[in-house]
């Protein structure tokens, strides 16, 4: 073999050995993209979307429970000094208006079943119903109640069913918190 061959080869295998190295980078590169991509598709556009909406919803509930709790306190401590006024401040509203729907569609696609999309509505439900009755029922009940002479009710029997009912309707909500804690858990 003349020289200029031998040259040609050690430059063609040269050349070879970067093109396979650059196909490599190439392959792991993409691979990389596609694993971000599918991360944020699947994780940050889904799996996190409705652990938030699901945690912001169970959050409202918790902050007007407290409210509603501190209302029924003074109502019962405070008897004719009570201020309605009060029943009008300090709670929060609930926004069940999204459903998540598409983060819920990836989420499913994600586990090959719909398990999370039928908890979530019920957990939805539960807050809609639950908060409707610890922000408007029982402060509306407060008010008509406190309108009344002050002989004519028991302050503490009433503000104390009053306060166990929130309570149970408040502790009903605890049962949605393994779906908040799975959620990040998947995430994570």
């Amino acid at each position: 073999m003349s020289d200029v061959s031998i040259e040609l080869l050690k430059s063609g295998a040269t050349l070879a050995s970067v093109a396979l190295a650059a196909g490599i980078g190439f392959f792991f590169y993409f691979r990389q993209k596609e694993y971000e991509l599918t991360k944020q598709r699947y994780l940050d556009q889904g799996l996190d979307v409705v652990a938030a909406a699901l945690d912001s919803a169970l959050g409202v509930v918790s902050h007007n429970y407290a409210r509603s709790l501190q209302l029924c306190r003074q109502y019962r401590d405070l008897g004719s000094h009570f201020q309605v006024k009060e029943l009008e401040r300090g709670f929060l509203e609930l926004d069940n208006s999204k459903f998540q729907q598409t983060a819920h569609y990836r989420v499913g696609s994600l586990l090959g079943d719909q398990v999370v999309w039928e908890i979530f509505q019920s957990a939805l439900a539960y807050a809609a119903s639950a908060n409707a009755l610890i922000a408007q029922e029982i402060p509306d009940a407060m008010r008509i109640l406190a309108s009344e002479p002050e002989g004519s009710r028991d302050l503490k029997t009433t503000a104390d069913t009053m306060i166990s009912e929130l309570r149970f309707r408040h502790d009903e909500g605890f049962k949605f918190a393994l779906l908040s804690r799975e959620l990040h858990a998947l995430v994570d």
